[in-house]
């Protein structure tokens, strides 16, 4: 499975790989997450290159996008808690761009198109239902807003739930 993202600066990382690791705490598991990211399209299987010559011309144009982290958020279906972006009219450009320039690939998750995507930063999966109530609790003291810089894209090829980086294109200033 590839999976195009976008990644942060630093400090953002760094905030996010906190809130993972309050939640890991928390739930008393031992689960290994990816690196901070917003998905913004999941392939079950293509080339990575092929990929990057799609993406690649129009995305060495974006400028390095500002983001505002300003919720918690949870999917039921797979036990998710999240941290939820402000969706501006930047982070939708670049997703339509995204999406418009891969629609020829096939295998893309119905999830990340333009009308169904949820934007959001995982802290978590596949809590059990018992730990949802306090987990959220847990997690809601620790949560502060919080904005932070959108500085790449990559993708990642994801093999037994760890991800080995393809490429990266970097957001200009």
């Amino acid at each position: 499975m590839q999976v195009i993202v976008l990644r942060f600066d630093y400090a953002t990382s760094t905030k996010i790989e906190t809130m993972q690791e309050q939640g890991n705490v928390a739930s008393l598991k031992d689960e290994t997450s990816l690196p901070p990211h917003i998905t913004l399209q999941v392939f079950l299987q293509t080339k990575p290159l092929d990929l990057k010559k799609a993406i690649e011309p129009w995305a060495e144009l974006i400028k390095q996008l500002p983001l505002s982290f300003s919720s918690l958020g949870f999917f039921k279906q797979r036990g998710t808690f999240y941290l939820a972006p402000v969706i501006t009219h930047e982070l939708s450009d670049l997703h339509r761009s995204l999406n418009l320039s891969t629609r020829e690939f096939t295998g893309q998750d119905a999830l990340y198109l333009p009308d169904n995507w949820v934007p959001h930063a995982t802290v978590m999966n596949n809590v059990a239902p018992p730990f949802w109530g306090p987990l959220f609790a847990r997690l809601a003291l620790e949560f502060e807003p919080f904005t932070g810089t959108a500085t790449a894209l990559e993708c990642w090829s994801i093999v037994n739930g760890r991800a080995q980086t393809e490429w990266s294109v970097f957001l200009s200033e």
